[in-house]
């Protein structure tokens, strides 16, 4: 069986500030071991229900976090550049055809209440995104443009709030795990990983083995992606790019053939619109 394994870091065990989460903080280093614990407790629990390849995918920021030389034997680890990887957290996933898809370390939506650093996708750029009319984050997102590929999104973990919000997309019949408590954006209530990660091995472990009670997550097609930027600058250089569509001063649509290449012309868009010009063009 394959699996594709996406993981972020705001929703790691123990992770609750910035500092963990970026490479030039304090405690960058601490984050970026959490982040791999977690991950290997869930391959851990693949590999214990059947899985022969999963294929890992560093979805955090510089997308170089988790450390290879500590990762589980049985992964295969997708890391470097997001500039290189053009499906950033969904890289490679139609590589070859996966039996089911887990989420590991994800976060809440922007605009979430009670959650650790809440945002969409890019959180310096996206105000909100929103398919056939309904606000999605990357949980659900994500999840459904893997169901577009028919592949069941079948665990997620992160705080308590982003596993409401999972269970909200993607249905009861999914694992989660909840491992931690959100206080507010950089502070929580945080089990340690020794009561953590058991969890996390064992819902990865029942989730591949119940994949076939998690249909995938489709959203009635075509759909009407759209989003939302914070400044009208970023929405005047996203418009600009191919398959992108300007709707008002601050919202785009989001065209495409397929789900796939509108996520594809998403990811575009937004990196034309978080490009900075040159001096003498701004």
């Amino acid at each position: 069986m394959n699996v594709y394994l996406s993981v972020d870091i705001e929703g790691i065990t123990g992770v609750v500030h910035g500092d963990m989460m970026t490479a030039d903080g304090r405690e960058y280093d601490r984050g970026r071991r959490l982040m791999t614990g977690d991950a290997n407790a869930a391959i851990e629990g693949l590999v214990q229900a059947g899985a022969t390849y999963i294929l890992v995918n560093d979805g955090h920021g510089p997308m170089r976090n988790l450390l290879i030389e500590e990762l589980h034997p049985a992964a295969h680890l997708l890391m470097g550049s997001g500039d290189a990887k053009p499906d950033c957290q969904l890289e490679a996933a139609d590589s070859t055809t996966f039996d089911a898809a887990v989420f590991v370390g994800y976060h809440a939506m922007a605009r979430t209440f009670q959650a650790i650093h809440p945002h969409t996708i890019a959180g310096a750029a996206v105000s909100e995104l929103r398919i056939n009319g309904r606000p999605h984050g990357e949980t659900g997102l994500n999840a459904a443009i893997l169901g577009s590929l028919g592949i069941p999104t079948v665990m997620v973990t992160g705080d308590a709030t982003t596993v409401a919000e999972a269970r909200t997309f993607l249905g009861e019949r999914i694992e989660t795990v909840s491992v931690k408590e959100a206080r507010g954006r950089n502070a929580a209530i945080c089990r340690p990983p020794a009561a953590t990660r058991p969890e996390i091995t064992a819902a990865a472990a029942r989730a591949l083995a119940n994949r076939d009670q998690v249909q995938p997550t489709v959203p009635e097609q075509p759909w009407r992606l759209e989003i939302d930027f914070l400044t009208m600058q970023q929405c005047d250089r996203a418009s600009r790019t191919a398959g992108i569509e300007r709707l008002g001063p601050l919202s785009v649509l989001v065209a495409g053939d397929s789900p796939w290449q509108q996520y594809r012309n998403l990811w575009a868009g937004l990196r034309s619109a978080l490009y900075e010009p040159a001096a003498w063009l701004a």
